[in-house]
């Protein structure tokens, strides 16, 4: 497993609307997701709501990331501790 810094300036906290539900997405609870991406090593990303939306959509356009499958994972003490070490910017676990 390798820890990258996801290596941003401040446009992770840009704030966003949720497509769905029409509300701002939240910036203050630190989640952690599974990215189960294709044609690349499926990925953990920890980070808030607002945050994972725009790493993803950066991803998205930069490496052209397409997600098969996601969801909310546990976060881990150790996540979440890399998290604040990391001046709670988001990070990108590599799971294979």
């Amino acid at each position: 497993m390798e820890l990258r810094d996801a290596e941003y300036q401040e446009w992770f906290n840009a704030p966003q609307i949720d497509h769905w539900t029409k509300k701002p997405l939240d910036n203050t609870k630190v989640v952690c997701e599974y990215w189960a991406l294709k044609n690349t090593p499926d990925v953990k990303v920890i980070g808030t709501e607002l945050q994972t939306y725009n790493l993803f959509t950066k991803m998205l356009k930069e490496e052209g990331w397409q997600i098969n499958l996601d969801y909310q994972d546990e976060l881990l003490p150790e996540y979440a501790e890399a998290y604040e070490d990391n001046n709670k910017k988001p990070i990108i676990i590599n799971l294979k």
